[in-house]
């Protein structure tokens, strides 16, 4: 009985409509990815914002707050630049896949490398989500600890926290994006492999 519910299974992934949903999901998503990354670096690239204080009856720039400042937000922003010239690359021979029929099949090889280039970009992706996460973090709370203050800068550089929370949102949606094609990849190895 089990032998026959997974061969069913595997039946219905190699069906035509799974097969057409695999093609145009690889391309889709590859090109949702190359979005959520440029949202992301624009949105980083315009969140400098200077601090004014009050002195006597004007008010002075005292500090300004720049993602440059900080080597997490730096580091995402050129995670995300990598993503989005590879998820941009890669849906060039994405394309190209989805025009062989289910007869003619691109070659295991093939989709193995795309598999193993889209784990690693994921990992990547969530390695910058997770750096500027933390430096958002202080940001928004700061941290009082015995031996380390540091002040919350979210209270007075209100326009830059809601660049970089916009920007580190973008990249966990290409993340999750890069996560489904992960996913998508591995099936249709898997259903190659089993062919």
């Amino acid at each position: 009985m089990p032998i026959e519910s997974t061969t069913r299974e595997l039946n219905v992934f190699r069906s035509h409509w799974w097969t057409n949903f695999f093609k145009i999901a690889q391309v889709g998503l590859r090109i949702l990815v190359t979005g959520f990354s440029a949202i992301s670096i624009a949105t980083m690239l315009t969140s400098n914002q200077e601090i004014y204080m009050p002195y006597e009856s004007t008010y002075i720039a005292v500090a300004k707050a720049h993602y440059s400042y900080s080597s997490g937000l730096w580091y995402k922003l050129l995670v995300d630049a990598l993503l989005g010239v590879f998820s941009l690359v890669s849906s060039i021979p994405a394309y190209k896949m989805m025009k062989f029929s289910d007869h003619t099949e691109p070659k295991t090889t093939h989709h193995f490398f795309l598999l193993l280039v889209d784990g690693v970009m994921t990992v990547l992706t969530i390695s910058g989500c997770s750096a500027a996460s933390a430096v958002g973090l202080v940001a928004l709370r700061g941290v009082e600890k015995p031996g380390i203050s540091w002040t919350p800068i979210c209270p007075l550089a209100g326009k830059f926290c809601r660049m970089v929370t916009v920007s580190i949102a973008s990249s966990y949606a290409a993340f999750t994006c890069m996560t489904a094609l992960t996913f998508l990849s591995s099936c249709k190895l898997m259903l190659l492999a089993t062919r």
